[in-house]
């Protein structure tokens, strides 16, 4: 990308993650990892029995972590859209039950992680109705690298797409008609339900 303003992370903010997050599919592809995960005096890659108990942890409890995030992602929404400034809301109350919707266990009343966001409120801005984005983007990292899985994880053909459908444009059309070019089709989501053990 020669525009500099339209080229790096200038692109749309729930689009933003994906070149880097995408990287770490390959960390646990054993395949991958057997490149480069040695034992510093052995040189033997990562026994098979730990690999396997890695590969189980990395679901451990996946569904607590989801829903945590949708719930910073829904509470957001609400704070930076639906509260209006200058009304009578309680802004911490709508804050808990927003997240009591996505909490495991009942939250005490008094419960003000809102108060803490740094997300939301530790800049003038913040996310301000975007931490979806951290939430969308591991949709679509799952999705797109299922390309990589299906057609091998060093495909130079499907990496030299990713390279020039989606990388090299940065913000000079719209991330959905990136990613459709590349992949054929719109996100889904059942990659990333996959991947964390959820489907």
């Amino acid at each position: 990308m020669e525009v500099r303003s339209l080229g790096g992370t200038n692109v749309a903010w729930d689009f933003v993650e994906l070149p880097s997050q995408i990287m770490e599919n390959w960390c646990w592809e054993r395949q991958c990892l057997d490149m480069f995960a040695r034992h510093w005096q052995t040189d033997q890659t990562i026994p098979e029995d730990l690999f396997a108990k890695l590969t189980r942890a990395r679901t451990y409890r996946a569904a607590n972590g989801m829903m945590r995030q949708l719930g910073f992602a829904a509470v957001d929404l609400v704070m930076h859209v639906d509260l209006q400034p200058g009304t009578e809301a309680d802004v911490m109350e709508t804050a808990r039950k927003v997240l009591a919707e996505h909490a495991p266990a009942p939250l005490p009343d008094d419960y003000g992680m809102i108060a803490s966001f740094g997300h939301l409120f530790g800049h003038a801005v913040g996310y301000a109705a975007g931490y979806y984005s951290y939430k969308w983007a591991e949709v679509l990292d799952a999705d797109a690298f299922t390309r990589f899985r299906d057609e091998g994880l060093f495909n130079p053909e499907v990496g030299a797409q990713f390279r020039d459908r989606i990388l090299s444009q940065g913000d000079s059309r719209d991330p959905m008609e990136l990613y459709k070019d590349f992949m054929g089709r719109e996100p889904s989501v059942q990659p990333l339900l996959e991947r964390a053990g959820l489907a």
